[in-house]
């Protein structure tokens, strides 16, 4: 196995963990903003429609969305470690 790979498997893996929680929480962070906007906006219009990027946010489903997230960065950071170890065995047997 090829070390680098493994490396970069887990920094990649940690790189998306970290946009996911930052994705998810932002759109916590918009939810109470986009509701009232959504409802300032139909009682202006008096179309209950919404579009698909007014949606109402599901608080619910961005906490778990960043539960995954913290989970996945923490599989990645043992994916680097053991990487790391692995390193520091073929340096320890080479020398």
């Amino acid at each position: 196995m090829d070390v680098r790979s493994a490396f970069n498997s887990g920094f990649a893996g940690f790189q998306d963990a970290s946009a996911q929680l930052s994705n998810a929480s932002s759109r916590i962070a918009h939810a109470g903003t986009a509701e009232k906007s959504m409802a300032d906006d139909q009682q202006a219009s008096g179309s209950p429609s919404l579009s698909a990027e007014r949606a109402p946010i599901s608080i619910t489903t961005e906490v778990i969305n960043m539960k995954i997230a913290e989970l996945q960065a923490k599989a990645s950071v043992k994916v680097i470690s053991t990487a790391n170890d692995m390193v520091g065995t073929l340096i320890d047997t080479s020398v």
